[in-house]
C-alpha cells in the first residue's frame, strides 16, 4: 500500500512541475513580448537611438520563441505519454 502512495505522489509531483515549469516559461515569454513594446527609447542617447528597434526585436524574437519551443514540448510530452500509455494497454 505505502509503494502505491509513493507511487502516486511521484506522479502528481512531476505533473505539478511540469505545470509550474510551463506557466513560468509562459509568464517569461509574455513578459519578454510586452516588454518589446514598452515605453520609450531604452538607449536614446546611443546612436541616436538606433538600437533601440534591436533591443525591441531581440525581446519580441525571444519571447515568440519561447512561447514557440513551450507548445512543443507540450505536445511532444503529451505524445510521449500517450504513446507509453499505448504500449502498456498493447
Amino acid at each position: 500500500m505505502k509503494q502505491k502512495q509513493v507511487f502516486v505522489l511521484n506522479v502528481v509531483g512531476k505533473i505539478a512541475m511540469r505545470v509550474l515549469a510551463i506557466g513560468l516559461a509562459l509568464i517569461s515569454g509574455f513578459w519578454l513580448v510586452m516588454a518589446s513594446n514598452m515605453g520609450p527609447a531604452y538607449l536614446p542617447e546611443v546612436g541616436d537611438g538606433c538600437l533601440d528597434m534591436w533591443i525591441r526585436m531581440t525581446f519580441l524574437a525571444v519571447g515568440l520563441l519561447i512561447w514557440f519551443l513551450t507548445a512543443i514540448w507540450l505536445i511532444w510530452s503529451m505524445f510521449r505519454y500517450g504513446y507509453h500509455l499505448f504500449r502498456s494497454i498493447k
